[in-house]
C-alpha cells in the first residue's frame, strides 16, 4: 500500500516507561486465560493509553463482507458512526489493510485516485497493525492518533503498533490451539455417538441409546426421542430413564407437542417466547412447559430422505421418523434466548446421524417374521453335523406329540363350584317394619306350614290402633246420646231430622274407624312370621342375630327347606366357560339324556356322584369373589348322599361333560380362548 501523507511535526509523546508498561501488560494479557472480546478490550485500551492516542478499533473481515467491529474506543469521536459515506470509504480503507497485511500510516483527509476509491475520512492519523498469525490476517489494529506529532514520531507510533500485534499474536496461538483442542475433542464425541447409536437394529435399544449419548453431545438437561408408529407418535426413550411411563402426564403432553410439530414438518425452537406460533402448537407447548417447566424446549423432526428414480423429474420425497425433543431447565449463563452456546447446531449433528441409525434399526424391525428369522438365526447351532441326530429325534418327538395332541379324542369337562341345597326350600322376608320381640325356632329346628317362626313389635302400629280405637268408642257414645235425644216427644219434626242427620254421620264415621282398625289389625297379624313351608330352619345361630334387632320391610330373616324332598347343586361357572356347557347343551340330540355332572362334597370327598344338569340361567350376574358367572342347577340322587352328609350349603366341586374333544383342545382350550379373545380379536 502506497500513501503520501503529509507530516506535521507535534511536540506531544509518551514516554519510554509508559512504553514498556504497557508492552509488559500486553505480554501478560497475551499469555492470560481470557475471552477474545475481553483480550481485544484490554489490549486496545493499554495501546490508546501508551500512545496518548484519541480512541482506536479492533477490525475483522470474513471474505468479501464489511468489516465488522470487535472492539473499539471512542471510535464516535472519528465522526464515522454519524456519516455513512464516510463508513464506506472507510471500509474500503480497512479491507485494503488486510488486502496487504502490514503497517500502515495514513494521514488525516488522505485519498486515492485508484478504481477503488478509498481514503481516511476523519481529522486523525491512521495507525493501522495487522494482527497476523502464520502469515494470515485475523484482525487489524486501528489507532486514532492526533495529526501534527512529526514523522519520526508517526514512524514510532506506527512500530510500536505493529510491535504490540507481534505480542499479541501469542493469544491468537493460544485461541487457535484450544479451537484445534475443541474440534478434535468434538469429532472424538461426534465419533463415540455415531458408534454407539449405530450399534443395535432395535427400535427402543437405538431409542435409548439415542437420547442419552445426543443429551452429552449436545449439552441439555433432558433429550426425549419421538418415534412415529402409523398416526400415532410414541416417546420410547428419555435421557437418564431405563423406562417410560406412558401413562404420565407429562409423558402424555410431550407426546401431543411431538406429534403435532412432526405434522408441520418444520422444528420447533421455544425459548419463552410464543409469537407467530400456529395455535394448535401453542396451545399444546404451554401445556407441556406449565407441566415439565422447561425454559428452552426445541422438537426436531428426524426426516429421512427417500431415493427415486434419476429420470423422475419431481424433487425427492421425505419421510418424518420421528422427533428429537431437546429441554433445558436451567439458562443460566446463557443470552436471553438460551441458545447462546451453539446448542442448534449440536441438535442439528445428533438428528442428522440419529435420523440414519433410527431408520435403519426401523426397516430392520419391519422386515416381514423378523422374530422368526432371529430365532433361526439363533438356533443354527441345533442343525450341526454333530447334533443333527438329536435334533431330528427331538423334533420327531414334539411332532409325534402334537399329532397325538390333535387326533387322540379325551372328555371334555367343565369344572365348576357351588353347593348342595334342597329343590324346596321358601325364604322368610319382612312384611312389616318392626322390632324382633321373640325368636320362637332355631337353627335346625323342624317347622310345620303356618308355624310361627318369628314375632315382631311396633309402637306406630299400636299407638295407631289404640287412637282409631279411642275415636271409634267415642263416636259410638256419641251416638248412644243422640238416640236417646229423638225418642223424647218434646222435639220438633226439625230438630228429629237434624239429630237424625247428625246419628248417620256418626255412623258412617263408626264403620270407616272399624274399616282402619280391621286394616290395622291386619298389619299387626303381618309381624307375626309363619313358615311357608313345612320343612327344617336352615339359618344359623337365629336368637343371638334376631333379637330385639330393628328390621324393614323386604329384609330376608330365615330360611325354611325340606330336607325330606328332592335335592339340587347350584353350581357357578365363570362366564367364559359358560359358553362351552350352553354349546354342548344346545348341540345334544332331542332324545339324548341331559348333560352328566360328576361332583364331590367337601362333607364327603372320597365319594364321588353323578347328577343331570336340568337349567341354564340364561344371563350372567357377579356374585362376590367368583365374579361374573351363570347359574346352573342339576338335580341329584338323595338317598346316594347319607343323612350326615346332606347338609344345605355344603360345598360342592364338579365336573360339566361337555363332551368329546381333541385332547389338546381339552388341556388347552382356556389357552385357545385367551388368543382368540385378547391377541386375534384386537389385531
Amino acid at each position: 500500500m502506497s500513501i503520501q501523507p503529509s507530516f506535521t511535526p507535534d511536540a506531544a509523546g509518551q514516554t519510554q516507561q509508559q512504553i514498556r508498561q504497557a508492552v509488559t501488560e500486553i505480554s501478560e494479557l497475551s499469555g492470560a486465560d481470557v475471552s477474545p472480546q475481553q483480550f481485544y478490550d484490554g489490549f486496545l485500551t493499554r495501546v490508546v493509553t501508551a500512545l496518548s492516542a484519541s480512541g482506536g478499533a479492533v477490525w475483522t473481515c470474513a471474505g468479501g463482507e464489511p468489516p465488522s467491529l470487535i472492539s473499539q474506543l471512542n471510535l464516535a469521536g472519528s465522526g464515522l458512526l454519524e456519516d455513512a459515506d464516510a463508513r464506506r470509504q472507510h471500509d474500503q480503507l480497512i479491507q485494503q489493510a488486510f488486502h496487504f497485511g502490514e503497517g500502515t500510516l495514513v494521514p488525516p483527509r488522505a485519498r486515492t485516485s485508484d478504481e477503488n476509491e478509498w481514503n481516511n475520512p476523519t481529522p486523525f492519523l491512521l495507525v493501522l497493525g495487522p494482527l497476523k498469525l502464520e502469515g494470515r490476517t485475523h484482525a487489524v489494529v486501528e489507532i486514532f492518533q492526533r495529526a501534527a506529532v512529526g514523522h519520526a514520531i508517526e514512524r514510532g507510533h506506527l512500530r510500536f503498533v505493529v510491535q504490540m500485534c507481534s505480542v499479541a499474536a501469542a493469544f491468537l496461538k493460544t485461541c487457535e490451539f484450544k479451537r484445534l483442542q475443541q474440534r478434535d475433542a468434538l469429532w472424538l464425541r461426534l465419533q463415540q455417538f455415531n458408534r454407539a447409536v449405530q450399534q443395535s437394529l432395535d427400535v427402543r435399544e437405538t431409542a435409548y441409546t439415542l437420547a442419552n449419548e445426543a443429551c452429552r453431545l449436545i449439552e441439555c438437561d433432558r433429550v426425549s426421542v419421538a418415534v412415529c408408529h402409523g398416526r400415532r407418535v410414541v416417546i420410547e426413550a428419555v435421557s437418564g430413564q431405563d423406562l417410560v411411563e406412558s401413562r404420565a402426564n407429562v409423558v402424555g403432553l410431550m407426546s401431543r407437542l411431538a406429534q403435532r410439530v412432526i405434522a408441520t414438518g418444520e422444528p420447533l425452537w421455544y425459548t419463552g417466547s410464543d409469537e407467530n406460533l400456529p395455535p394448535q402448537i401453542e396451545e399444546a407447548l404451554h401445556a407441556y412447559v406449565d407441566e415439565s417447566h422447561s425454559r428452552t424446549v426445541g422438537v426436531v423432526p428426524l426426516v429421512q430422505p427417500q431415493q427415486i428414480e434419476l429420470d423422475e423429474e419431481q424433487p425427492p420425497k421425505s419421510k418424518i421418523l420421528g422427533a428429537l425433543i431437546v429441554e433445558r431447565i436451567d439458562v443460566g449463563g446463557l443470552d436471553d434466548s438460551g441458545l447462546g452456546d451453539g446448542l442448534c447446531e449440536r441438535t442439528e449433528v445428533a438428528v442428522e446421524q440419529g435420523t440414519l441409525a433410527l431408520a435403519n434399526a426401523l426397516t430392520h424391525e419391519r422386515v416381514f417374521l423378523m422374530p422368526v428369522w432371529r430365532t433361526v438365526a439363533k438356533s443354527r447351532w441345533l442343525v450341526e453335523a454333530r447334533r443333527l441326530p438329536k435334533t431330528v429325534a427331538v423334533t420327531g418327538v414334539v411332532l409325534a406329540v402334537l399329532l397325538a395332541l390333535a387326533i387322540i379324542p379325551a372328555d371334555f369337562r367343565i369344572t365348576a363350584h357351588g353347593t348342595l341345597q334342597p329343590a324346596e326350600r321358601r325364604d322368610v322376608f319382612v312384611q312389616e317394619t318392626g322390632v324382633v320381640s321373640d325368636v320362637l325356632v332355631d337353627h335346625g329346628q323342624q317347622v310345620e306350614r303356618g308355624a310361627e317362626l318369628v314375632r315382631l313389635r311396633s309402637r306406630d302400629l299400636e299407638v295407631a290402633i289404640t287412637e282409631l280405637s279411642g275415636r271409634r268408642s267415642s263416636s259410638r257414645e256419641q251416638m248412644l246420646t243422640l238416640q236417646r235425644s229423638r225418642g223424647e216427644a218434646r222435639l220438633s219434626f226439625d230438630e228429629r231430622n237434624r239429630l237424625s242427620g247428625q246419628y248417620e254421620q256418626l255412623q258412617m264415621t263408626v264403620d270407616s274407624l272399624s274399616e282402619q282398625l280391621e286394616l290395622l289389625k291386619a298389619k299387626r297379624d303381618l309381624l307375626s312370621l309363619r313358615s311357608p313351608i313345612a320343612g327344617q330352619v336352615v339359618t344359623w345361630d337365629l336368637k343371638n342375630r334376631l333379637r330385639d334387632r330393628p328390621v324393614d320391610k323386604g329384609q330376608l330373616m330365615l330360611s325354611v327347606a325340606n330336607p325330606n324332598g328332592a335335592w339340587e347343586l347350584e353350581l357357578l361357572v365363570s362366564e367364559d366357560h359358560a359358553g362351552f356347557v350352553a354349546a354342548a347343551n344346545s348341540n345334544r340330540k332331542t332324545d339324548a339324556p341331559p348333560l352328566t355332572v360328576s361332583y364331590i362334597l367337601a362333607t364327603d370327598s372320597a365319594t364321588p356322584r353323578t347328577g343331570q344338569v336340568v337349567e341354564i340361567h340364561s344371563s350372567a350376574e357377579v356374585r362376590g369373589e367368583d365374579g361374573n358367572t351363570v347359574l346352573i342347577r342339576a338335580t341329584i340322587d338323595r338317598d346316594s348322599i347319607p343323612a350326615v352328609n346332606r347338609r344345605p350349603g355344603a360345598a360342592v366341586t364338579a365336573r360339566i361333560d361337555c363332551g368329546r374333544r381333541s385332547l389338546g383342545y381339552v388341556w388347552f382350550h382356556d389357552v385357545l380362548t385367551f388368543i382368540r379373545s385378547k391377541i386375534l380379536f384386537r389385531l
